[in-house]
């Protein structure tokens, strides 16, 4: 699913791209033709042609809160009276997501996409790259659309912060903050440092679940020493039945993984940090969740 945070930036690459300012007034103005003979020539319906083109060429505002509100499904409104909202979003997620491969791919052909400096192509890379945090993976000119039986990472980051809080875990806003540098440093192309955020992402939730678990079992197994080594942390962690020997090894496996930063040859940077991002968000939560098990089996 497209997030609202990708939304946004779908919003500004396409105000970015089709929108100016007067050289007297310096006021910003949309290009209404422009934005009409794109979508007429990516083949998008005549309604949505319209709807564009109804938007006054001074209402800039109007123009980025039209495109957001496909998300919501309120742009699509007037054009499906009889539909529920429900149908009205998922209908606007196929529209944002018909809109951003237009543009990607406009972007990547079009010697001539922008006239002045190279705001408009950074909008569009950072949508891209926003895009993929959500699942979607342009290539051969197709943006595609996450598995349906995949959770999203949008999602999935959505999940262990739920997760994370309701056990009390002992230092959250660290891992939050892990979480959300992980995904900043993505959107900035800043791949190294993605991979090591998702690398101390998955670290300080085994580290923390330990923690967690040593204090409300009473065990005293665990002690400051071993929690500052990751392969003690796993040791403990089988130890205590929370991870099986098998999950224990193919935790080392991804966190070694996650570790030999750059010595993946053969993988694209970007690729590689969105696959170590996942395998990081993927294996933190199914220690959680296994820590939510555990704890539903201690008396209290």
């Amino acid at each position: 699913m497209i997030s609202r945070k990708s939304t946004i930036t779908i919003s500004d690459a396409y105000f970015s791209h089709f929108t100016g300012t007067s050289g007297r007034s310096g006021n910003h103005y949309v290009y209404i033709d422009g934005i009409y003979d794109f979508l007429f020539i990516n083949n998008f319906e005549p309604w949505l042609l319209n709807a564009f083109k109804a938007i006054p060429s001074y209402g800039t505002r109007e123009f980025k809160e039209f495109i957001l509100k496909i998300h919501t499904g309120e742009s699509i409104a007037g054009a499906t009276l009889k539909w529920s909202w429900e149908q009205r979003q998922a209908l606007g997620q196929r529209i944002l997501k018909d809109l951003a491969e237009c543009l990607i791919r406009q972007r990547l052909i079009d010697p001539n996409f922008e006239m002045y400096g190279n705001e408009d192509k950074k909008a569009v890379d950072l949508m891209q790259r926003t895009l993929e945090l959500d699942g979607y993976i342009y290539r051969d000119n197709i943006l595609w659309v996450p598995e349906e039986t995949v959770i999203a990472e949008a999602e999935e980051q959505g999940v262990i912060e739920s997760l994370i809080t309701s056990l009390g875990l002992p230092d959250i806003p660290t891992l939050k903050h892990h979480l959300e540098l992980s995904a900043t440093d993505y959107q900035e192309s800043r791949w190294d440092d993605s991979i090591s955020n998702s690398r101390k992402i998955l670290e300080g939730v085994l580290s923390q679940v330990a923690v967690r678990f040593s204090v409300i079992s009473g065990d005293n197994g665990l002690s400051p020493k071993a929690i500052e080594r990751p392969v003690d942390v796993r040791d403990y962690l089988e130890h205590t039945g929370i991870l099986e020997r098998k999950e224990k090894e193919a935790i080392a496996s991804v966190y070694g993984l996650l570790s030999d930063t750059g010595a993946h040859p053969y993988i694209a940077e970007r690729d590689q940090a969105r696959l170590m991002r996942h395998l990081a968000l993927t294996f933190s939560q199914f220690v959680l969740l296994r820590l939510e098990g555990v704890l539903r089996t201690i008396p209290k």
